[in-house]
């Protein structure tokens, strides 16, 4: 099995950057994380880290069983996530209504990939130069226009992230994925890729790329985040995995949480309700309960 794959994130014009992307592996399994964290609220810098290092906790510590279970790998990691912006928020002062990330999320296990999104943080799947799929954002068009709809689904904050998950795909040579932040696929071509990064050497090409699609967008750009991988090459030049830098590990979260996700068929702008510090409480306690139990076992 021969993959490239490298990540990069460029400042743009802002005054932070409040992207965070990760590249983590074992045994063969691949895991690409974006997130970009939301800059009209304060922490988003908070939030994408605190993800990132979530996903990291709950890949390094899953068994072979919960991998092969893809979507509800995913969905009840991104939900830890969730829960561990809440958590970084309150311990570093913010309220827990504000720091908030989209990702985009993709496993890559056995040779398929299974891929999952909350927010307009997008993943593209490019074959011989054409898109063959390009995740959906979650924006409501009925309150601006394509440019400017905000979006209605996220992780962290008082709603619980509903991240969409796409159907797993076969890995063939030649397959190539393109995970970005808005400020990445804003200008983005698929042709891009074939312009400035070689497969054999992705790291190369990959800060040309950002600098050019930086250029293209609107001045002061947001930032440029993304990681691509090309299926079926051999990387000559380093590959930069990723480190998680909790200390804490989670297996996954008991099923009750996916129980209590809202569907994708619930109206995304319905009422929030409002937080109550007992339920983060309560919520933390559980998980915290969870892990120490997954440490006994082992």
């Amino acid at each position: 099995m021969d993959y490239s794959v490298s990540q990069q994130s460029h400042q743009g014009g802002r005054d932070y950057n409040e992207d965070r992307t990760a590249i983590f592996e074992r045994n063969g399994t691949i895991l690409l994380v974006v997130a970009d964290g939301l800059g009209g609220h304060a922490g988003g810098d908070i939030a994408s880290q605190a993800f990132i290092d979530a996903m990291g906790d709950s890949f390094t510590k899953a068994t072979e069983k919960q991998l092969d279970n893809a979507d509800s790998f995913l969905t009840l990691s991104i939900n830890y996530g969730h829960h561990t912006i809440h958590r970084r928020a309150v311990s570093q002062g913010f309220n827990v209504d504000s720091p908030k990330t989209t990702c985009v999320v993709c496993l890559i296990h056995d040779g398929v990939a299974t891929w999952a999104h909350s927010g307009d943080s997008r993943l593209y799947h490019i074959r011989k130069r054409k898109t063959i799929f390009i995740t959906e954002d979650h924006i409501s068009r009925k309150l601006g226009n394509e440019k400017n709809a905000p979006i209605n689904r996220c992780v962290g904050g008082l709603e619980n992230p509903r991240p969409q998950i796409g159907e797993p795909h076969t890995m063939e040579d030649g397959d190539i994925f393109f995970l970005a932040t808005d400020g990445a696929w804003a200008k983005f071509k698929p042709d891009d890729l074939n312009d400035y990064v070689d497969p054999e050497h992705p790291s190369l090409g990959l800060d040309s790329l950002l600098q050019a699609l930086e250029n293209r967008n609107k001045a002061p750009s947001d930032n440029l985040s993304c990681v691509v991988l090309f299926w079926g090459v051999k990387q000559l030049d380093g590959q930069s995995f990723s480190d998680y830098e909790e200390p804490r590990t989670i297996q996954l979260l008991e099923d009750s949480m996916k129980e209590n996700a809202p569907s994708d068929e619930q109206e995304s702008d319905e009422p929030k309700e409002k937080f109550d510090m007992k339920n983060l409480d309560n919520a933390i306690y559980e998980i915290e309960s969870f892990i120490t139990e997954l440490d006994d076992k082992f």
